[in-house]
């Protein structure tokens, strides 16, 4: 697995819950994926990496966890805006796309 189509597995998994929270489990589950990232690993991933061995370090403390989520999210989203969007060919704006990675674009009536 390329460290880009783990943030492709990394956002899919996030998106599917609507009010995600971040567990022991989830963590676990994430690293197995993680772990798959053929080397060198990304800013991103290596980022990542680092921060799930902190957690084990902490036990997994609940509240770090909530605290981390929305901090691993906006670096997904930041890998996605200023990376990996800009490796396709499009006629989408930046900020266009901006707004689809953020679900802000309703497209008949349903949220991208």
């Amino acid at each position: 697995m390329t460290n880009q189509q783990f943030c492709y597995w990394l956002q899919g998994y996030l998106e599917i819950d609507r009010q995600p929270i971040l567990t022991k489990e989830k963590v676990l589950l994430i690293d197995q994926v993680l772990k798959k990232v053929i080397k060198p690993l990304s800013d991103f991933t290596q980022w990542l990496s680092e921060l799930f061995l902190y957690f084990e370090t902490q036990q997994y403390n609940q509240a770090l966890l909530t605290y981390f989520l929305p901090e691993i999210s906006t670096q997904l989203s930041l890998i996605f805006y200023h990376v990996i969007d800009n490796t396709y060919d499009t006629d989408i704006s930046h900020e266009n796309r901006k707004k689809i990675h953020d679900g802000q674009v309703v497209h008949d009536k349903r949220r991208i």
